[in-house]
This record gives structure tokens, sequence and C-alpha cells, in this order.
């Protein structure tokens, strides 16, 4: 890995190749000057997941060398004797014979007789329950286990430090990166004792990685599934080649004042130091990854002097998008998705420009930060009805992410990245003959808009009621980045006007939560000398429109895919 200039810096971490290995045991290196003793037990493990006839599995091999006598009992803590299938062994002496048979929680491999000198062990054992962390799951992009269930350990050699090699072979699936406890990367020497491995977690697949070094505090690696770009880049089936960067800046912020900024090939997000991993953040960055394609790759037209007027799709069906693609990968809950689609209904309740058509909402998108919240609104609105309504019509074959895909593979294939709105209604038309009725309503017009009674799932009723939108009355973003601190762009008539905030006033203290009306603003500022505190409800304009209620006696787990 390149080294990384100065310190505190992030660095991709490329994993390295491994060759595919076979059943045959591991050679046992020549040893050399460095080697440890002849007498010195050491480990291997090889985890190869695999597709399978009938069911996924992972292909477990581990070779010892220098095993005591006797060795004592060889178990897999957690896994099922059901589930470990074709255990194959051999020692110094050849072949051994190996039953699996109960034990405890687990399963122990017991052979016909004692191994001698050195020991190679492989088996299989079946993929299990996806939300099982401490069990096996193997899918067509992805693995998860844990030493629990995967690893087989001999009682004589567990307390025992060795030298330790693993390997993950993510190559029959096509498993691009792999990391575990150890560290990112499909192969990890260290020296351990074995019991350890029992509280290892292996990852391989479309997995994000990264590496920190830093001289003051150490070194870091991280890595996670259920990564965010490529979880869109299947769902638009695109074969793009690019490279994204998350860009951090920390300032002082109230936690819920985060913003994320779309860079060339990158996002920059600004937050606060405490800034939780919220669902609303993961959301907002989506939004601005998902713009890659939409948008980007692939985008609707806008009139002569007005790109604002394309908006609709640009952010807001880039913003349905992000939401349905972090649902599906469980990157957030369904009362995230319900609040993400609350937040969306109540700019359009309360928005002074919801009535607008789409031209005239284009125009003031590019001048009023409402205007562009409403149209963002509007355009995740209508992608949710229009996907909804799809799905419906062809029982679950076909939703929006499919049009989009079509789009994504001919801006791609054709190198046709524009469209128009024409020709986005024709291919919805194929399955949807209100499309452009719909359309035009909704996104042309302006007209309200409202989801389908199911389009949450089980787990939410439609209602109505009442939306009170956030306000806290002054310009939060200019006045946190001022170069002296100063209060900026308090609004006439506001919340904060009436509070008694005023512009220029020099900011010592301020509590908000970003986009909550039921948390007060509290600013301790100066002014013409005199210190002031300040405390409101950033509450704004009203307005009435669809809510959803979450069901009660409905786990999660039986909400449904939504959206």
């Amino acid at each position: 890995m390149a080294a990384c200039a100065g310190g505190g810096n992030v660095c991709p971490q490329t994993p390295n190749a491994v060759a595919p290995s076979t059943s045959t045991p591991t050679a046992t290196p020549t040893p050399t000057s460095n080697a440890p003793p002849a007498s010195t037990p050491t480990l291997s493990l090889l985890l190869r997941p695999l597709a399978g006839d009938h069911a996924p599995f992972v292909h477990v091999e581990l070779d010892f060398t220098a095993i005591p006598s006797p060795l004592g009992a060889v178990t897999i803590r957690r896994a099922p004797a059901a589930r470990v299938q074709q255990a194959t062994a051999k020692d110094a002496q050849g072949d051994l014979t190996v039953t699996a048979k109960p034990s405890g929680d687990g399963v122990e491999l017991a052979f016909d007789r004692e191994p001698h000198g050195s020991l190679h062990l492989a088996y299989d054992v079946l993929s299990g329950d996806p939300d099982d962390p401490l069990g096996l799951w193997v899918q067509d992009d992805r693995f998860r286990g844990a030493g629990e269930m995967l690893v087989a350990l001999p009682s004589s050699v567990e307390d025992t430090p060795m030298p330790f090699l693993l390997r993950i072979d993510g190559g029959p699936l096509r498993l691009p990166v792999a990391a575990s406890s150890l560290g990112v990367g499909a192969v990890k020497k260290t020296t351990l004792a074995p019991r350890a491995l029992r509280y290892v977690s292996f990852l391989a697949g479309s997995v994000g990685a990264m590496v920190i070094d830093d001289p003051a505090m150490g070194h870091d690696e991280g890595a996670w599934l259920g990564y965010t770009r490529s979880a869109m880049n299947d769902s638009l089936r695109s074969h793009a080649e690019m490279s994204w960067t998350y860009l951090f800046l920390s300032q002082t912020r109230p936690i819920g004042s985060f913003t994320t900024t779309p860079r060339s090939g990158s996002v920059l997000v600004q937050v606060g130091p405490s800034e939780p991993w919220s669902a609303a953040l993961k959301l907002s960055v989506a939004q601005q990854l998902a713009r890659f394609w939409i948008g980007g790759e692939t985008r609707v037209g806008s009139s002569p002097n007005n790109e604002g007027d394309a908006w609709w799709f640009s952010e807001g069906v880039a913003r349905w998008f992000a939401t349905k693609v972090l649902a599906h990968a469980g990157l957030i809950g369904p009362d995230d998705v319900r609040d993400a689609i609350a937040g969306e209904l109540s700019v359009l309740a309360t928005s002074p420009f919801a009535k607008s058509d789409n031209t005239n909402l284009g125009h003031l998108a590019m001048k009023s930060d409402v205007a562009r919240a409403t149209m963002m609104a509007r355009g995740a609105l209508y992608a949710a009805v229009e996907s909804t309504t799809l799905r419906a019509r062809t029982k679950g074959q076909v939703g929006l992410e499919t049009i989009l895909a079509t789009f994504v593979e001919r801006s791609e294939d054709d190198k046709q990245r524009g469209f128009t709105p024409a020709q986005w209604l024709d291919a919805l038309a194929k399955y949807d003959p209100s499309a452009g009725s719909r359309f035009n309503a909704f996104i042309m017009q302006g007209a309200p808009i409202e989801l389908p009674p199911g389009a949450l799932g089980p787990c939410f009723r439609a209602g109505t009621g009442e939306y009170v939108a956030y306000d806290p009355g002054f310009d939060v973003e200019a006045t946190q980045t001022s170069s002296d601190a100063r209060v900026v762009g308090v609004r006439e008539g506001g919340p904060a006007a009436k509070a008694g905030l005023q512009n220029g006033s020099v900011v010592e203290s301020m509590t908000m939560r970003d986009g909550d009306v039921d948390v007060p603003v509290k600013l301790v500022v100066g002014f013409a000398g005199a210190h002031m505190s300040i405390a409101y409800a950033p509450k704004g304009a009203r307005g009435r429109g669809q809510t959803w209620t979450r069901v009660r006696g409905i786990a999660d787990e039986r909400c449904g895919d939504t959206l």
C-alpha cells in the first residue's frame, strides 16, 4: 500500500490477490532462519464461499503442524451437525475417517484414530440466517461468517500462541474484497492463540474498506458490507468504471446540522464532531452518490436558461432511489423510510411554492433553497408513487429502478446520456398506461401528491395531519461559516426576529437540532457590548398533508419491501 503523506490520512486498501487453492493439504514452508522451530505448532485457515447446487456454503480448510498427542476434542462452537458436511482429514500417516456429531450447541469432528504429526482438515458449512451476527451467510455477491460457526479447533492447542495464516478466497463468487477482525485484506499473517478465531468475523464481497495511519494515534482499519455504491451499481446494472471519494470535514456544528455537497467523483460532507451516523446523514450522502447515475450518467434535458426544471429527476428521483437502495440493503429501517417520506410530504404541505408549475419552480429553485427543496420533494414523491404503481401492475416484477436501469444501460452502451421527458414516459407507458397523466399532474402542474395506501407496506397506515415547517429564522449555514461568528440572514417577521435575534450579533454559543421543530434553538449572543440568551421554537409555515402512522404489533422484518 502506498504511504499516506502526513498524519491522520485515510488511504484506500487494495486487497492482496489470492490464487485459487485446491482441497489438497497446504504444504508446510521450508524452515528458514526466521521460521519457528519445528516443534512450534502453526495454523493456516482457508475460507472459500461457494454457491452450491442446492444451497450456498463455505468450504473450510485447516492445516495444523506439530500437533500434540492426544489432540483432544475438535469442535466447532455453534455449527449444527446437519450443516457441517463433506468432512475429510489427513495426517502425517495418511487419510482419516471423520464423523460429525452434535456437541452442546455445536459439532465435534471425531476421527477413527488419533492424528499424528500434522493435521489437514476440510469440510463445508451451509449458509444460514442472514440476520445472525454470529452465524454464516453466503449469497451471490457477499459472504459474512463468524468463527464460532466456521472454525474447528482441537482443545489441546486452543490456548497455544502460534504463527497463523488466513486466506479468504472469494474468487468462485467473484467477491472482490475481503476483510476480517484481523484487518482488511484477503490474506493476513499474525501470531495468535487459536481460541481467538472463535471470536473473529470474516467478510467478502463488495466491501467498503479504509486504512487510517496516524503517527500520533496508531493504525486502524475498517471494512463494511452493504456498500452503498455497489448496491446502486447492481440495481442499475451499471458497468461504469468509477472511483468515488468521501470527503469528511469536521466543523463546530449542532447535531443534525450537516451538509453534503456533490463534487466531481466525490461528496463533501461537513459535520460536527459529535454528529451520529444517522439515517438522515446516510440518506443525504447516498443521495449525492445516486446523482452519479441519476442526473450524471443519465439525465433529463432541461429547458434553455432553466437548469432547475430538470431537478425533479436529478435531485428528486435520486433521493427516492437512494432511499430505496439503503432500505433494501438494510442500512436504514422501515421507520427511517417513513421519516424520509414524511419529510418530503412536509415540504410540499408547507412550501409556498408547492403549487408552482415545473417551469416556474425550476426558475425559483435556482435562487431559493425552499423552492429547490420543493422540487426535490416533488420528484421523490412522484418516483415513489410511480414505482408503487409499476409494481402493482406487474405483480412486483418491475419497479422504477427497472426503468432507470434501461436508461443507464443506454447511456453507457450508446453514449446517449440525455433523454427527453417524452422518452421517459414512453418507457413507463409499456407497463403503466396512466404514467403520462400522472407525470403531467405531479411534475408539470404541481398537483398535490399522495402515496397509494400500501406504498410503505403493512407496517404503516396512511392518514391526514398537520405539518409544521422547520424554520430557524436566520441563515444558519452562513452564520456558522462567517469569519467573525456573526449572525447572518435574520428574516423579518420570522421566529428568530420575533425572539430578538439581530443581524451582526456575535454568536458565543448555539444549540439546535436541524429539522426538529420540537427542539428549541438556544443562542447566547453579544450585541453592542451586552450579552443575551435567546431561546425559541423553530416553527414556520403550517399545512395539512398525508401522514403515515406505524401499525402496532408488526415487527420490522414483516414490513416487506417498500417504495
